[in-house]
């Protein structure tokens, strides 16, 4: 079969999807698919891969890269048995419209849902501030009304809707997509045993993923910046990643002089983010929305400490404190910085504590998220959709 995929973030850039993608087309090459992804690169990547890769600049004007993304959706897309949506939906809607109305194909179509682009567009543009689950119940302006609207109405016109946790499962029916259509399949990592983090007489504390204003790495940085200046210990944080509030968080940092405790290391290849990891102690998530976090799984692999807000799918993964500590949040959007600090040093005085749960969340691990078992569940649901033309 021929699966066309979309998506917004692909190798260089790190990511849920960027760490996806060239999982699951790797495993669609191995069971005899041909496979092409279109994806959004900041660059004209050389690296090789066993399928075509088509990139379309992120940096263009939106006036030209809209057309020019429709229009490589068409030529590459158009003999695709299959297209498998992991982003860029309403560029996919558009194309798979036409294909179906120009060329008389009918293409079946997977989407793979891991937020709401409605919400995070509404983020970025100051045009709301409410937390994830606010926004799913109240109304915005005319602007991210329509675009609430027509992210509901692009799922819906997919064969097949797949969400990485039972919340969003929640929220996605809520958009009037047939609870019937919905499939849960969890993210996964590859188990391998590692050893524990190497000791080190410093705290190390790490958070990954994209610098954006619902990651709450303020918060994070306020806690680091307190830490230091009440202790005996070093604490030193890894932001892993780049986004559009770098340059706020860095003037943040060196308008407090941490640059000695504090590093953002930009942009990092997502085969490259294990480096980090083992360097590290702690993982720190003080999102006010994730899907089902890839990077908190990868760093329970790792054996580390997993504090986190219990958003989205993530409690999912931590089961109300039974597998990592809980960082609540304050009315719904974000943590307080001294309940971290708190949590912190709590992780640093109850040690064995600390063990038991690494321990029971790498046993979860094994068992829930799987990536092997859990990347073959596309496999079958894709097969299902081919055999059912």
């Amino acid at each position: 079969m021929k699966i066309f995929i979309t998506v917004g973030i692909f190798p260089p850039d790190i990511g849920g999807p960027a760490s996806f993608v060239p999982k699951i087309a790797d495993l669609l090459i191995k069971s005899n698919h041909e496979v092409k992804v279109l994806c959004l690169s900041n660059e004209k990547n050389k690296e090789h891969y066993d399928y075509e890769v088509f990139r379309v600049l992120r940096s263009l004007p939106k006036v030209i890269r809209w057309p020019q993304t429709i229009f490589k959706m068409i030529k590459y897309g158009r003999k695709a048995d299959l297209w498998f949506v992991n982003g860029l939906p309403m560029e996919s809607y558009i194309s798979h419209k036409l294909i179906n109305l120009i060329l008389r194909r009918k293409i079946r179509t997977i989407r793979k849902i891991v937020g709401d682009w409605a919400w995070e567009r509404g983020r970025n543009l100051n045009l709301t501030e409410d937390s994830f689950d606010e926004f799913q119940r109240k109304k915005h302006s005319l602007h991210l009304e329509i675009a609430k609207f027509s992210r509901g109405w692009t799922a819906n016109k997919v064969d097949k809707v797949i969400v990485p946790s039972q919340h969003l499962k929640n929220v996605v029916t809520n958009w009037g997509v047939f609870d019937g259509k919905i499939d849960v399949i969890y993210n996964g990592t590859k188990i391998i045993q590692k050893d524990p983090p190497s000791t080190s007489k410093d705290v190390r504390i790490i958070s990954v993923g994209r610098l954006a204003p619902w990651k709450n790495l303020d918060v994070i940085i306020d806690a680091v910046e307190a830490l230091n200046n009440n202790g005996d210990k070093k604490y030193t944080l890894t932001l892993v990643g780049d986004g559009p509030i770098r340059e706020k968080l860095e003037n943040k940092i060196n308008l407090k002089n941490l640059q000695n405790f504090i590093s953002i290391t930009g942009q990092v290849p997502s085969n490259k983010v294990d480096d980090y990891l083992k360097k590290a102690d702690i993982y720190i998530q003080a999102s006010g929305y994730e899907g089902l976090p890839h990077v908190i799984l990868e760093a329970i692999n790792n054996k580390l400490t997993i504090i986190s807000t219990p958003i989205g799918g993530t409690n999912e993964i931590l089961e109300d404190g039974k597998y990592g500590w809980v960082l609540p949040l304050v009315d719904n959007k974000k943590p307080d910085y001294k309940e971290l600090i708190q949590l912190i040093d709590k992780v640093e005085n109850n040690k064995k504590e600390d063990l038991k749960i690494r321990e029971k969340a790498y046993e979860m691990l094994k068992v829930k998220f799987d990536e092997d078992i859990n990347l073959n569940k596309y496999i079958k649901i894709i097969n299902t959709l081919n055999q059912g033309k």
